[in-house]
């Protein structure tokens, strides 16, 4: 009995530093947002919430193509479904909650828009964008 208890305990202390190393890497989840439609919007932004309430992680929100709309204020838009509230509220509630929101300057001039109508929070994409994708931890879900 003493040999399988020894075995075991061996095989959990390998295990061990695995998953503490694990635990500390949080990966950064950035969600590549290029629709105007409201349900795929909605249900991008409610992943990114679970995502970072189901593991610390950081969010990173990139809207571009049609999903730049979302970030301009006083551009109408529908409400979602499932909550009520329209894809630019869930966007604000997620930057509260520690979410960073970048806008692809060139899409939304391509749109007619102005970077500059932007709600308070969301930030013009540039370098700080392009250091948060090349980091090793950072994961890419596109919508």
């Amino acid at each position: 009995m003493r040999p399988l208890f020894a075995v075991a305990l061996l095989a959990f202390s390998l295990l061990l530093p695995a998953n503490a190393a694990r635990a500390q890497e949080q990966p950064t989840l950035l969600l590549n947002l290029t629709s105007d439609d409201v349900w795929t919007q909605q249900m991008a932004l409610q992943f990114g919430r679970n995502f970072m309430e189901l593991t610390g992680s950081d969010l990173v929100i990139f809207l571009n193509v049609r999903a730049v709309g979302m970030a301009i204020e006083g551009l109408p838009q529908h409400t979602t479904a499932l909550t009520g509230k329209t894809p630019q509220q869930l966007l604000a509630d997620l930057m509260t909650d520690g979410a960073q929101v970048f806008l692809c300057v060139g899409c939304t001039n391509q749109a007619g828009l102005s970077v500059d109508d932007r709600i308070d929070g969301v930030e013009p994409s540039g370098p700080i964008l392009h250091e948060i994708l090349a980091a090793p931890g950072t994961k890419v879900m596109s919508y």
